[in-house]
């Protein structure tokens, strides 16, 4: 009798764990399972209909680090997207999943919106908006279609170690606000475009064999984004930004960012290993007290405002280098939270 009652509770528990296990597998998403809950979260938007994705009880909803109630902000707004420029990460150990894509609201404005949700047991739990409202967004070259190569699988050859993938993640913002590009991998060909603008990298245009530089000609500045003409401290930066180094590297060596006082909140929470894409966000405080700076060892006026830019960057890494980085930041005021702290 006793040996039959130990034989009960064993198979009771057995079959209880499978069921617990089997459960835990329905509830978690592969990567196409999380990219298709991206996409009806977007379609969702345009609807203005939270009840048609399944959301979590206690779910957390923040746009551009405010946190909201659902149904508010994008959610009235979206009129219609996303475009043809969608790039999406999916991972599905964290069970997240990422898209920079371009939507509209109000029936004609374009938005650049960096999306992040984190699913538990099946359901939305965090949903984290990044939109970008610029009117050059409409007609901006690089927000037509993403680049193939953050779209395309990475190759087992090619794969990079999970971890190895997070840390070159992370060492990005230290060698951002360290101005050392050598503590990053990066790729010869590495291109990072933010907001739409190509801030480093990039074909370079082939000079004409007749056409020589002058001794005292001066860089011309390189214009980031063109909503921004006129604006002296964008011209500034346009300036750090030409007599640098345009390689992803040689740029952060150079200083141009030395008017980064700080980065907080520094999350990598999304590792893509199919596609060989990291997702991070973070939080890049300016406090403004740098004027000058040393940009490959000219002494240069550096770009001033007191603000923080929340960011989203998205690298492709492959044999363990960035090639690629597709970013969004927000203007900001200055000491804001990005409400995941």
């Amino acid at each position: 009798m006793k040996y039959q009652k130990i034989t009960f509770v064993f198979f009771t528990l057995f079959f209880m764990t499978a069921a617990a296990n089997n459960l835990q597998a329905a509830q978690n998403c592969d990567r196409d399972c999380l990219v298709a809950m991206m996409k009806n979260y977007l379609a969702a938007l345009v609807k203005g209909d939270p009840k048609a994705v399944p959301f979590d009880e206690d779910a957390k909803f923040t746009e551009n680090t405010v946190i909201l109630p659902l149904g508010e902000g994008l959610w009235v707004t979206a009129s219609g997207g996303p475009t043809e420029f969608q790039i999406y990460a999916a991972d599905p150990v964290t069970q997240q999943v990422a898209a920079i894509v371009v939507m509209q609201e109000n029936n004609h404005a374009n938005v650049l919106l960096g999306a992040r949700l984190a699913l538990r047991r099946g359901r939305i739990a965090e949903a984290e908006h990044h939109a970008i409202r610029d009117a050059s967004l409409l007609t901006m070259p690089n927000l037509q279609k993403p680049r193939p190569g953050l779209l395309e699988d990475v190759s087992a050859a090619d794969r990079t170690q999970r971890g190895q993938m997070l840390d070159i993640g992370l060492a990005y913002y230290d060698a951002l606000v360290l101005n050392d590009g050598s503590l990053t991998p990066f790729a010869a060909e590495c291109e990072r475009r933010e907001n739409g603008g190509v801030s480093v990298g990039g074909a370079r245009p082939e000079p004409k064999p007749e056409s020589k530089p002058k001794p005292e000609s001066k860089p011309k500045p390189v214009e980031l984004n063109p909503g921004a003409a006129g604006n002296p401290e964008m011209m500034k930066l346009g300036m750090a930004i030409a007599a640098a180094p345009n390689t992803c590297e040689g740029q952060l060596t150079a200083g141009v960012f030395s008017y980064i006082s700080e980065i907080r909140n520094r999350r990598l929470l999304v590792i893509d290993e199919q596609k060989g894409l990291v997702v991070g966000f973070s939080n890049l405080f300016h406090d403004s007290k740098l004027k000058t700076a040393k940009i490959n060892g000219v002494e240069m006026p550096l770009y001033q405002g007191v603000f923080n830019m929340p960011s989203m960057h998205i690298f492709k890494i492959r044999q363990g280098k960035i090639y690629e980085i597709e970013a969004t930041g927000l203007v900001l005021p200055y000491g804001i939270r990005t409400g995941w702290e």
